[in-house]
C-alpha cells in the first residue's frame, strides 16, 4: 500500500513520541499491522508500549489486513468494534485512509450528531485529505444539522504535534470561549495596568 513519504513520516511522529510506554495504558487501533494505522501500531509496539487491536472477527479471521499487534479484541461488525472502542478511548486519531476508514469516521460523525458520542475527534489533515469533510461538518452547523457543540468534537491539523497538542487542550479546557489558536499564537496581549 503506497503513501506519501510525509504522511508516513508524521504517523511515525505518532508512534514514535507521544506515548508513554512504561504506562500500562494501552493504545487502542483498528487492528491490523498494515497501511497507516499499521505503522503507528508497529511504531508502538516495538517501543514496549501496550496495545490493542479492536478489529471484526470475519476480517481477523481472513487476516485481510494481516496479524493484530497487541491484544486482539474481534467483533462481529465494525459498528460494534467503534461501539466498544468508543467506551476505552479518551479521543479518538484519524488517519488519512480509504473507504473502511471513512466508513469508521461518519459512524462517529453520526453519533456525534445524535448525542450518542462525546469523543475528540483528531483529524489528521496532512495535504488538506479532510478539508472537504471538514466544510461538510461546518455546512452541518450552519444548516442545523449539527449542533456546534458536536461540530467541536472534531479538531484537525496538518501536523501531528500539533493535532495531538490541540486535543490535549480541548481537553483540558473544554469551555465556550476557550481557543486553541489564540492559547498558542496570543499575538497581542489585551492587557489592563492598574496602579
Amino acid at each position: 500500500m503506497f503513501h506519501s513519504l510525509e504522511v508516513t513520516q508524521e504517523v511515525v511522529v505518532l508512534g514514535n513520541s507521544h506515548f508513554d510506554f512504561s504506562s500500562r495504558k494501552s493504545k487502542v487501533y483498528g487492528g491490523g499491522s498494515v497501511g497507516l494505522q499499521g505503522a503507528v501500531a508497529s511504531t508502538v509496539f516495538t517501543n514496549g508500549g501496550f496495545i490493542r487491536g479492536f478489529i471484526p472477527g470475519y476480517i481477523a479471521t481472513r487476516r485481510v489486513y494481516g496479524p493484530t499487534y497487541g491484544v486482539e479484541h474481534t467483533f462481529s461488525s465494525n459498528y460494534y468494534k467503534y461501539f466498544e472502542m468508543n467506551h476505552v478511548v479518551e479521543a479518538f486519531i484519524v488517519l488519512p485512509g480509504g473507504v473502511n476508514t471513512m466508513k469508521g469516521l461518519f459512524t462517529l460523525i453520526s453519533w456525534a450528531s445524535e448525542g450518542l458520542q462525546n469523543r475528540l475527534i483528531g483529524l489528521l489533515n496532512i495535504d488538506g485529505y479532510f478539508n472537504n469533510l471538514i466544510k461538510y461538518l461546518d455546512d452541518e452547523v450552519r444548516q442545523n444539522f449539527m449542533a456546534s457543540s458536536q461540530r467541536k468534537l472534531f479538531i484537525s491539523s496538518f501536523f501531528m504535534d500539533e493535532l495531538l497538542d490541540k486535543l490535549e487542550f480541548a481537553k483540558a479546557f473544554s469551555g465556550p470561549g476557550a481557543s486553541y489558536d489564540e492559547f498558542a499564537n496570543p499575538g497581542r496581549l489585551d492587557l489592563e495596568l492598574h496602579l
